[in-house]
């Protein structure tokens, strides 16, 4: 009897992908500059100062890693001399890392300046590609990279260290062809020990591809454990589970200055090459910025801080150029400046979504330049929203400070809305003389105006504040029709009369 065919869901094919970059230390402190100059990144921190690596123009100079810093500089006249810089490190990895996360989102860490992707989630024919098109967005970053295609994370990892040691920019060790193309790499690149190469060589191997296709047990039993490791990753049957990485959101850009700064000039020139960076990075991840963190460190030791939050997240380079500038116009700068640092707080979508037919203002980025002067030219403490106290005493206004976010508004009070015509009040109670008829005003005579009443109402008697001791208050309101004049408000108080303002 014939079996059934079972249908079902093809597995995806699996692969992984090795993006190596080739002396991240300094392409880290590097990528924004030095390319025409011979450059190298030295340690001296010990005794004697050593290099640690160089750039291809001191490589052809004769600058070597681990050779002195003095001989070095006697081989390379014009060689530039660069200490490592965490922070260049840390915004580089983040670099490398965000735009990774552009292809694939599973991805390891596996060292500074390199990261192993799986790329199970993506087609295998759009895997060499897709390698070409995310090193060509890293070059335009300023990181160079070699990228390593295969089955495994180890064939991935011999895979980029091959395309280094060529000289391309992807190298593919497909299944088809693996052991073909594994003929034509020394062992130098599967990064085994010195006397593992040493043996093989003595053996008249010269090629990866002639040790893979040894038995295992041949090589089990003459160089044991370290050689069958090898064979292991070099067969495709070596696997383990990749770590993956959870990006940080940290979108910071930092640069300490070679020489003195005493000018603002070069900090304005900087900071707009930071912005254009940054906010490429943060809208890649499909947000805004909310607010702008600004640091600016001194050679005598100190530093200044400012965070600035913009009244709406955005994006506008102009915008937050002008916002992150500001305090740059007011830095205090006593001794030269040695580093700047840029960092974006990104915006939670949710959080910030208004209203759907809430009434805003037409520029709130200008509303909150325009609040920031304010508060420079009359104080922070005399800036806010007038608000009317718990009190039934006529014409008392308080000051409430401004909402954290635009849009935030108290509610209405309770009861029914108050209508009729509006009141405008004087600045100033004027002053005023009024001849009674039968308990009614009948003229009245002021500074402002003089006329006869023709029609009034009232009176609306208040007061408060009775338990206050010398703070007790009683008036008593008149509104009154002025012949050839209009109506007005008279309010009547132990002091007087006066004439407190008008209706429209």
């Amino acid at each position: 009897m014939k079996e059934p065919v079972r249908r079902g869901v093809a597995k995806a094919e699996t692969g992984y992908a090795v993006i190596w970059c080739r002396d991240f230390r300094l392409q880290a402190l590097k990528r924004r500059g030095g390319r025409d100059v011979p450059v190298a990144l030295v340690d001296d921190t010990q005794r004697q100062s050593i290099v640690l690596c160089g750039n291809v123009l001191a490589a052809r100079s004769g600058v070597a890693p681990g050779m002195p810093t003095v001989q070095a500089l006697a081989r390379c006249s014009g060689l530039r001399v660069a200490r490592p810089s965490e922070a260049s490190e840390l915004a580089a990895s983040r670099l490398l890392l965000e735009t990774a996360l552009g292809w694939v989102p599973g991805i390891e860490e596996t060292a500074p300046g390199i990261l192993t992707l799986d790329l199970s989630t993506q087609p295998p024919d759009r895997w060499t590609e897709s390698a070409y098109h995310l090193r060509d967005r890293l070059a335009r970053t300023g990181l160079e990279v070699a990228i390593g295609l295969g089955e495994t994370p180890a064939l991935a990892r011999i895979a980029a260290q091959a395309a280094l040691h060529e000289g391309v920019e992807v190298w593919h060790l497909a299944p088809g062809d693996h052991f073909a193309r594994l003929d034509r790499l020394p062992f130098l690149v599967a990064e085994c020990g010195a006397k593992l190469r040493e043996k093989l060589q003595l053996w008249g191997l010269s090629s990866l591809g002639a040790f893979a296709r040894l038995r295992r047990e041949e090589v089990a039993a003459r160089l044991g454990d370290e050689g069958v490791e090898l064979w292991l990753r070099l067969t495709g049957r070596l696997r383990r589970p990749l770590c993956f990485a959870k990006l940080e959101e940290l979108f910071e850009e930092h640069h300490d200055f070679e020489y003195e700064v005493h000018d603002r000039e070069p900090l304005y020139f900087l900071l707009r090459r930071f912005l254009g960076s940054l906010a490429g990075r943060v809208a890649a991840t499909g947000r805004s910025v909310a607010a702008v963190h600004l640091l600016a460190s001194f050679a005598d030791g100190t530093c200044q801080a400012r965070r600035l939050a913009l009244p709406e997240p955005s994006l506008d380079e102009e915008v937050l150029f002008r916002l992150a500038s500001s305090p740059i116009e007011g830095l205090e700068m006593k001794a030269a400046v040695n580093g700047l640092r840029l960092r974006f707080e990104p915006s939670d979508p949710v959080a910030t979504q208004r209203p759907l037919f809430g009434k805003g203002l037409r520029n709130r980025h200008l509303h909150g330049e325009t609040l920031t002067r304010m508060r420079k030219i009359v104080g922070a403490d005399r800036i806010g929203s007038p608000r009317r106290p718990d009190t039934h005493r006529p014409g008392i206004c308080g000051r409430a400070p401004l909402a954290a976010e635009l849009g935030e508004t108290e509610a209405p009070p309770p009861g029914p809305p108050v209508t009729g015509l509006p009141l405008r009040r004087y600045p100033f109670a004027c002053r005023t003389s009024v001849q009674l008829h039968e308990g009614k005003p009948l003229r009245v005579e002021s500074a402002r105006l003089t006329g006869v009443v023709i029609e009034a109402h009232g009176p609306w008697k208040s007061s408060g504040d009775w338990w206050h001791r010398g703070q007790s208050w009683e008036r008593n309101e008149w509104d009154v029709a002025l012949l050839n004049h209009g109506l007005f408000r008279l309010v009547e108080t132990p002091q007087g009369w006066s004439l407190e303002g008008y209706y429209d």
